[in-house]
């Protein structure tokens, strides 16, 4: 079976760095036309230019619902109809649970969970109407762990309503044809993960997965790439996780 993923529109949020970034190039080498939106609007223009004519960038805040029916304006203008969305836009809070403030919780949520809210109810309905179409979550391993390998509560309660959302989603729109599926990543290798993680902080995160390596950009691309297209479309309300045995331990 082919992958049958070429000519196909893919919207993804938080594509100018990290996980995201990786997802776009990758979907356009599937030839696939990216969608690389962010609220970092150069960084998403610089990576949409990197590559190439298959990438077209757009300034998304997900917390911000005009800005989003803005940009849906534009791509339905643009290219008629929306594939594949990956909701990968998202913050992360680290340290005890107390010392997390107000504001960064409300930011948390408003990310993380509202603005998976805000795209669904932009995007879905075309996808419905069109009974057609892939919704990817990118929620974390954190999700089941109460806090993943590195302490993260708050954001591994964020996590785990992103979970909570894409099953009772695929359920709602499993008769129109929609599939809707989370990635749980483990620890992933990016440069976000990279400033928080001291020598004696990586150590004891490494020890706590079976294969003994982070999770990779590509490991959680490679499954994006599964989920959207045609070797998974009996698969949806899936929690998959990328993460080298770290749930089994």
């Amino acid at each position: 079976m082919t992958l049958n993923l070429a000519g196909k529109t893919v919207v993804i949020t938080g594509a100018a760095h990290g996980i995201g970034a990786h997802l776009a190039g990758k979907f356009a080498e599937q030839g696939c036309h990216v969608i690389v939106s962010d609220v970092d609007f150069d960084a998403a223009q610089e990576h949409a230019r990197n590559i190439g004519t298959r990438a077209t960038a757009i300034h998304m805040d997900v917390r911000n619902r005009q800005q989003i029916g803005s940009a849906l304006q534009k791509i339905f203008r643009d290219r008629g109809a929306v594939d594949v969305l990956i909701n990968n836009a998202g913050l992360m809070t680290m340290g005890p649970c107390l010392d997390t403030t107000y504001e960064e919780w409300d930011d948390l949520f408003a990310v993380n969970c509202t603005g998976i809210f805000n795209c669904v109810k932009a995007f879905a309905p075309s996808m419905i109407e069109r009974r057609h179409g892939s919704i990817i979550n990118i929620a974390s391993v954190s999700a089941v762990k109460g806090g993943g390998a590195i302490g993260n509560i708050w954001y591994g309660a964020s996590k785990a309503a992103v979970v909570a959302l894409t099953k009772g989603l695929s359920r709602e729109f499993g008769p129109s044809g929609i599939r809707v599926n989370a990635i749980a990543p483990g620890v992933v290798e990016t440069n976000m993960v990279k400033k928080a993680m001291t020598p004696e902080i990586s150590r004891k995160v490494l020890a706590r997965f079976p294969l003994g390596r982070l999770a990779t950009v590509e490991d959680v691309a490679n499954t994006a790439i599964y989920l959207a297209s045609d070797m998974s479309t009996f698969v949806t309300g899936e929690m998959i996780a990328v993460d080298g045995g770290f749930l089994k331990t």
